[in-house]
C-alpha cells in the first residue's frame, strides 16, 4: 500500500505588525524612561514653586510606636525582612533585602511611627528625607515611579508639617521637592487601577502646600478625582476591583484629603464626598466580627486599628448593609455567627490585576474568632 507523502508543516511565523507593535512599544517605554529622568523634566515639574506649606492633612491610619523605637535604633523590618543599621546610619546607600522591602524604604510609610516619638522621631525623619533627596532627589527609575512615589508623595505631605526641627531652606527644599514628585505623580503612566490612588495622593500634597504651586496640583488632582471616583467606587460602596482592602484604603486617603480641605476652609467635591459616604457602608459590611475585614478579590485582612480608626468617622454608627448587589457579596448574620460569601465574578479589565476566580468563597466568623477564611493571594504577599 502506498503511504501518502506527509504534507509539509508551513514554518512559525509572526505577524510582521506584531513585531512592529511589541518594537513600537519597548521604544516607547525607553523614551519615556529617558524624558522622565532629563534636565528639562525635572525643570518642568519645578514650577511653579511652592510657599510654605497650607494645611496639616492627618492620617487617620494609627501609628505603632514600637516599630518607630526599633527604627530609631536602626532596626528596620518591613514585610518580615530585616535591615539593621548603626544609630543614626545611612540606609539609602545600601541594598535592601529585597524589592519589597526597598519599596517599603522608599515610600516613607515609617514616618508615622516615627514621629510618634515627638522631636527625636521628627528630626530623624528630617534626617531621613534629606539623606534621600540627596541620593535620589532629582531621578531614579525606582523610587520615582508606580505605588512607591504614590505612597511616598501621601506620607511626606502629611509629615512634613511635623518637621518642626526643619530650618527655613531645608523647609523649601523638601516643599520643592513634594511638589515636583506630586506633578510627576499625576503624569505617572502607572496602571491604570491607581489612577484615582494616584489622584488622591496628589490632591493631599496639594492641600499641604502653599501658593500657586498647592493650588495648581491641588485644582489638577481634585479634577480628576471628580472625572474617575464613580468608577472607581460602585454605587453600593465597593471598589471596582471587588477588593476589600482596597476599599479601605481609598475611604483613608479620601478622609485625610477631606480633612486637609476643611483645614483650608473648602468643601470635598460631591463625587468625593458621595464615594466617602459609599466607602463607609462598604467597609462597615466587609468588617467581621474580629475587627477585619473579609479575605477576598486581592485583598487582605488589614489591620482592625485601621479599620476602627475609619469607622469612628462615619456618623452612620449601626448602619450594616446584608448585601452589596455592585459588588456581589452577601453577608449573614445571626447571633455570633457571621457567614460572608462571595457571590460575584472576578473584576475585569483594568481592575482584574488581583482579581481572584473564587465563586462562592466563604468567611465564617463564630464569637470573634475566624472558622473558615480564604487563602486567595493579595499584591503584598
Amino acid at each position: 500500500m502506498a503511504i501518502p507523502a506527509r504534507r509539509p508543516r508551513p514554518p512559525l511565523s509572526i505577524p510582521g505588525s506584531l513585531v512592529a507593535q511589541a518594537g513600537l512599544a519597548s521604544l516607547e517605554a525607553a523614551w519615556a524612561q529617558v524624558w522622565r529622568g532629563s534636565f528639562l523634566h525635572r525643570l518642568i515639574l519645578a514650577f511653579p514653586a511652592p510657599r510654605g506649606l497650607a494645611a496639616r492633612p492627618h492620617d487617620l491610619r494609627p501609628t505603632n510606636p514600637e516599630a518607630g523605637r526599633q527604627r530609631l535604633a536602626g532596626r528596620w523590618i518591613f514585610h518580615g525582612e530585616v535591615m539593621d543599621l548603626p544609630k543614626g546610619g545611612d540606609p539609602w546607600d545600601r541594598a535592601s533585602p529585597s524589592r519589597r522591602h526597598a519599596g517599603a524604604f522608599h515610600s516613607f510609610e515609617w514616618t508615622g511611627d516615627l514621629l510618634a516619638h515627638g522631636e527625636e522621631g521628627a528630626r530623624e525623619v528630617l534626617r531621613l528625607a534629606l539623606e534621600w533627596r540627596r541620593l535620589f532627589g532629582r531621578w531614579n527609575d525606582f523610587s520615582w515611579a508606580g505605588r512607591t512615589l504614590e505612597r511616598r508623595v501621601f506620607n511626606w505631605a502629611c509629615a512634613l508639617p511635623h518637621l518642626a526641627a526643619a530650618s527655613e531652606a531645608e523647609l523649601g527644599s523638601l516643599t520643592l521637592d513634594l511638589a515636583r514628585q506630586a506633578r510627576c505623580l499625576l503624569g505617572d503612566g502607572g496602571s491604570d487601577d491607581r489612577k484615582m490612588d494616584r489622584a488622591v495622593a496628589a490632591a493631599v500634597a496639594g492641600v499641604t502646600l502653599g501658593g500657586s504651586g498647592g493650588e495648581g496640583i491641588l485644582t489638577t488632582a481634585l479634577g480628576r478625582l471628580e472625572r474617575g471616583l464613580a468608577r472607581a467606587v460602585l454605587a453600593d460602596g465597593g471598589h471596582a476591583s471587588r477588593s476589600p482592602e482596597r476599599a479601605l484604603e481609598l475611604l483613608l486617603d479620601l478622609l485625610t484629603l477631606d480633612d486637609g480641605l476643611s483645614q483650608r476652609g473648602r468643601l470635598a467635591p460631591t463625587e468625593v464626598s458621595r464615594a466617602i459616604d459609599r466607602l463607609f457602608s462598604a467597609v462597615r459590611m466587609f468588617t467581621l466580627g474580629d475587627g477585619r475585614l473579609a479575605c477576598v478579590q486581592g485583598g487582605a485582612e488589614g489591620r482592625a486599628a485601621s479599620i476602627a480608626a475609619a469607622l469612628a468617622v462615619d456618623d452612620g454608627v449601626g448602619r450594616r448593609l446584608s448585601s452589596l448587589p455592585d459588588s456581589g457579596y452577601q453577608r449573614l448574620e445571626a447571633g455570633g455567627l457571621q457567614v460572608f460569601v462571595d457571590a460575584g465574578i472576578p473584576a475585569k479589565g483594568r481592575w482584574s490585576q488581583a482579581a481572584v476566580a473564587q465563586p462562592l468563597a466563604l468567611e465564617i466568623v463564630a464569637g470573634g474568632h475566624r472558622l473558615i477564611t480564604q487563602v486567595g493571594w493579595t499584591p503584598d504577599v
